[in-house]
């Protein structure tokens, strides 16, 4: 009886991609090699990723899938692009090869796109490296660091482990686009986790002068409790920036929570990255840092461009804006009450809560209002289209906190993104 090798694609762009998704992972089974089901809903589109469903036919009759083929951007070259190819074998499904899974993948793929075949329980190869600074040493993780990164999301997180990113992901073959930990003392204080990314859309505003084929994705980023006052995410997001510009690659971007101050006070005063957008409900799970709905801002970080080499340096923002002096900002609400959605001025400041963890460890129904109000003021005022804000900073007024956003204009555009005269020296 014969039988030949069949494909699918799934696309994660469909509206029944997440239910699909369930699907495979119970096929699949709780194998710690998955990437996390957040990822795969709501970030594997975002980066230019794809899913194979890989099965045999009998008689032109599909069977049931023998394995997944999870796409995730790798490289661009003259050639196309390339992806890497991590295959899921469903258990008691017929053994694939690795020249069938190439091949039968490769039927979906356009004739200039390439894989990279990653079998997520074959021997791989860690290469740890080391950067000293201030007594904290940085560089790539060696496997039992890669192990005990895992073992620190679940730490901080609390997260299932479906939310869980595998440990093989850090290794040499792995092709993400940036994996990172910091060591104080010997002991792991902190990582941060990236992926390549294509372009899924058109260049933002201002963005036409930098490379737009591959840029990187940055996912996570944590430090151990009792660690976070030695400014080691600032250091891994320097190295992160360091390590993009070797790459050639110019445009970094992650989400964050608008209502974490520190993350606020990092990402905009201290690495000059700018929130082009926002996403009201990007995740779906709960966690300890999330027990309200996970909206997020989306950053763009343009580590070659002057702004963000200057707050590199040490030579950008001096810290939060002094909310109550400044004559050109219009404070649009006030905790979470009441908003104001008519404002006009050049630069406008949105009240978040002082402490947003404890605050829904401590008070749901308020932490739910100050994410409603929030949601609602940052999908009227951000965008890049006229009379829209960027967000590009923080601001005080006694014990309140606030981002600031800034009335897009060419004037703004060209403060924000236009590259250095000169690279940075970009040793630590």
């Amino acid at each position: 009886m014969s039988r030949r090798i069949g494909v699918k694609r799934i696309d994660p762009i469909s509206d029944d991609w997440p239910s699909q998704l369930r699907e495979i992972r119970r096929q699949l089974g709780d194998r710690s090699s998955l990437l996390p089901h957040h990822f795969l809903e709501a970030v594997l589109p975002k980066i230019g990723g794809a899913c194979v469903a890989i099965f045999q036919d009998k008689r032109g009759v599909a069977g049931s899938p023998c394995g997944y083929a999870f796409l995730l951007p790798r490289d661009t070259g003259e050639e196309g692009a390339t992806y890497t190819l991590r295959y899921e074998h469903v258990d008691g499904s017929p053994a694939l090869d690795a020249d069938a899974v190439t091949s039968a993948v490769g039927e979906v793929l356009a004739p200039d796109q390439k894989t990279y075949l990653y079998l997520p329980d074959a021997d791989h190869t860690f290469t740890p490296t080391h950067i000293e600074f201030n007594g904290v040493n940085c560089g790539r993780p060696d496997a039992d660091e890669a192990a005990e990164v895992r073992a620190m999301q679940r730490s901080i997180w609390h997260s299932p482990p479906d939310g869980l990113y595998p440990s093989d992901l850090h290794c040499d073959e792995g092709g993400i686009g940036c994996s990172l930990v910091a060591r104080v003392d010997g002991v792991l204080a902190g990582f941060l986790l990236g992926f390549f990314r294509f372009p899924t859309g058109p260049a933002g505003a201002g963005m036409h002068i930098y490379r737009q084929d591959l840029q990187l994705e940055s996912q996570l980023l944590a430090v151990a409790p009792g660690k976070r006052r030695r400014r080691i995410g600032q250091l891994l997001k320097r190295l992160q920036a360091r390590q993009a510009i070797e790459m050639g690659i110019d445009l970094i971007s992650w989400t964050t929570d608008p209502l974490l101050f520190a993350n606020a006070l990092l990402n905009f005063t201290r690495l000059g990255a700018v929130a082009c957008e926002f996403q009201p409900s990007l995740y779906t799970f709960r966690n300890e840092l999330n027990r309200v709905i996970a909206s997020r801002l989306s950053l763009l970080w343009a580590v070659r461009s002057r702004r963000v080499q200057r707050a590199l340096q040490g030579r950008g923002q001096p810290g939060p804006s002094e909310v109550e002096t400044d004559p050109e900002l219009t404070v649009v609400n006030r905790a979470d009450g009441s908003p104001l959605f008519g404002a006009t001025s050049a630069r406008i400041a949105i009240e978040i809560p002082s402490d947003w963890v404890a605050l829904q460890r401590q008070d749901m129904p308020t932490a739910q209002r100050w994410r409603d109000i929030t949601n609602r003021l940052l999908d009227h005022y951000l965008g890049s289209q006229p009379g829209g804000y960027f967000i590009t900073g923080t601001g005080v007024a006694g014990s309140r906190r606030f981002i600031i956003g800034e009335r897009v204009d060419d004037r703004l555009l060209e403060q924000l993104f236009a590259p250095a005269v000169r690279e940075a020296d970009w040793h630590l």
